[in-house]
């Protein structure tokens, strides 16, 4: 079992299986995206190999789904030293669930990867990787619209124990099953999920905290995230 391996049963076998559906992808990461968007020329070569694939609705999802793949590669981990009961690399990968396909959906989700691949280099000293509960201001309609109220994204774990988590509701009426994450021959991966939400929630949320917004999205049925919504 090898690298190349454990590429491979993520994106042929594990993605499939759990998101079906037709898919696009892989668009990876580019050398533009870290120096225009983050100023950023020197780039580890690894980097440009990550990406998200795109899988469109199906019969039980009538979302879309766009998530990372590479960010769980056990890099720095020889085959022979693999350890199935740790985290596999970073250990996450980054899921966005949206009722509509956009251009502005790659964008957002290739900026965040972009975005946590440098936290963890160290290019931000004193600043963590991207973790649960993390709200990220985006300083724009998300879509690009004036008249989209979404302008943060809110990060979430996906899992059976976090009733708080934006998605869980939603994935358990369509799927009938959650998706905390998943097992590879390297380790454990789990999901982040990301989420718009406007300015006034996560003022909110500055307040209730990270999991009181995530409640209320969920019980508002604001779970995917929907560029024509309105704000609580």
């Amino acid at each position: 079992m090898n690298l190349e391996e454990v590429w491979r049963i993520r994106e042929e076998q594990v993605y499939p299986s759990l998101f079906g559906g037709t898919s696009r992808g892989i668009f990876t990461l580019t050398q533009a995206l870290f120096q225009d968007r983050f100023g950023q020329t020197d780039v580890d070569p690894r980097w440009l190999f990550l990406g998200f694939f795109e899988f469109a609705p199906t019969s039980k999802r009538p979302f879309w789904i766009y998530v990372t793949s590479g960010h769980s590669n056990p890099w720095d981990e020889a085959p022979g030293v693999f350890t199935p009961n740790g985290p596999s690399g970073t250990g996450v990968e980054f899921l966005l669930a949206t009722t509509e396909q956009g251009e502005w959906a790659i964008r957002e989700v290739l900026n965040l990867l972009a975005f946590d691949l440098l936290l963890r280099a160290g290019r931000y000293p004193g600043k963590p990787p991207l973790a649960d509960g993390d709200r990220i201001p985006l300083r724009a309609p998300i879509n690009g619209d004036p008249a989209c109220v979404l302008r943060n994204i809110l990060i979430s774990f996906v899992g059976e124990s976090d009733p708080a988590c934006v998605l869980r509701n939603i994935l358990i009426s369509f799927v009938g099953e959650i998706w905390p994450g998943f097992s590879l021959p390297s380790g454990a991966v789990r999901f982040l999920t990301l989420v718009g939400v406007s300015d006034a929630e996560v003022f909110f949320a500055k307040t209730a905290g990270s999991d009181a917004l995530a409640a209320a999205l969920s019980a508002k049925g604001y779970s995917v995230t929907d560029t024509r919504r309105q704000s609580l």
